[in-house]
């Protein structure tokens, strides 16, 4: 019976890339590489830490394992998993529903993003919708909180600042967005040319069905804690002098994120989105 070995490198093995903690399942063996010695046996009992810069360390790994004969069991056996979750979650891709379904919006992004485009999304479900749906190419860069809500925007205008000549686009929620929406005047003010993408739910989406059970299936309890606006944030972005873009239909979402790409200037993609659409699951072995 073969045993299963996992190399965490780099990796904080926190909640959203362990599945709860529930991947890898416990008992499995574990080499941990990191630069941060807080970071071992946070979550997993380590077989072997090796603590040092990650990329020297797998170069070396690499250099010292050489190159045997592999077995092609494991990696079939995740390719034929990865095809079924990808035929499962096409619908969702194409779905043309109105509200939009926000794996439609990352299925829209993924065509629309440039080969050295730039991805900021906050944390929560913007992470997870991004993290999951979007299809990222070697030439691109993803940035993503790690649990401050509203660093998403900030965080993208120092992207562009850093990187001027790639173009960044910002994905964050609507409730995201409350705790710094007053940097879309710093955008303004200093000619900071990024794309913010509002995923536009009226409300908290990810907490939205557990605190509804909470509440005693009490929508009306459950939407004075999680439930706000509607607000239209392109309308919001003219106040500031910036150009807007209220996207209600699916079939608009391309020519919206190119129209707001190719500005000169920050643009507000404001994207109405449905609430009870649910961020896919992982797969559990």
């Amino acid at each position: 019976m073969r045993r299963k070995l996992v190399l965490f490198i780099g990796c904080d093995t926190g909640d959203q890339v362990t599945h709860g903690w529930r991947v890898p399942k416990p008992g499995t063996r574990v080499v941990q590489i990191d630069a941060d010695p807080l970071e071992f046996e946070r979550s997993y009992a380590t077989e072997v830490a090796l603590l040092g810069d990650p990329k020297a360390a797998v170069a070396a790994l690499a250099v010292a394992v050489g190159t045997p004969v592999r077995d092609g069991g494991f990696l079939a056996e995740a390719q034929a998993i990865m095809a079924g979750w990808r035929r499962e979650i096409a619908p969702r891709l194409a779905s043309d529903a109105v509200a939009i379904d926000p794996a439609r919006l990352c299925a829209e992004i993924t065509r629309a993003l440039p080969p050295d485009g730039i991805l900021v999304a906050d944390t929560g479900y913007s992470g997870i919708w991004t993290g999951t749906l979007v299809e990222l190419e070697p030439g691109q860069t993803y940035l993503r909180a790690a649990g401050s809500l509203g660093w998403a925007f900030p965080a993208s205008l120092g992207a562009k600042c850093a990187a001027p000549d790639r173009k960044v686009v910002c994905w964050s929620g609507d409730g995201a967005l409350y705790y710094h929406l007053p940097e879309l005047e710093t955008a303004k003010r200093r000619g900071i040319a990024v794309t913010l993408v509002v995923n536009n739910n009226s409300g908290f989406g990810q907490g939205w069905p557990n605190y509804l059970k909470q509440a005693g299936n009490r929508p009306v309890a459950a939407e004075q804690v999680l439930r706000f606006g509607p607000t239209d944030f392109a309308a919001v972005a003219r106040q500031f002098g910036l150009k807007g873009i209220r996207v209600e239909r699916p079939r608009d979402l391309a020519a919206a994120l190119a129209e707001a790409m190719a500005s000169g200037e920050a643009c507000v993609v404001d994207v109405v989105t449905d609430i009870d659409c649910r961020a896919p699951e992982p797969w559990t072995p």
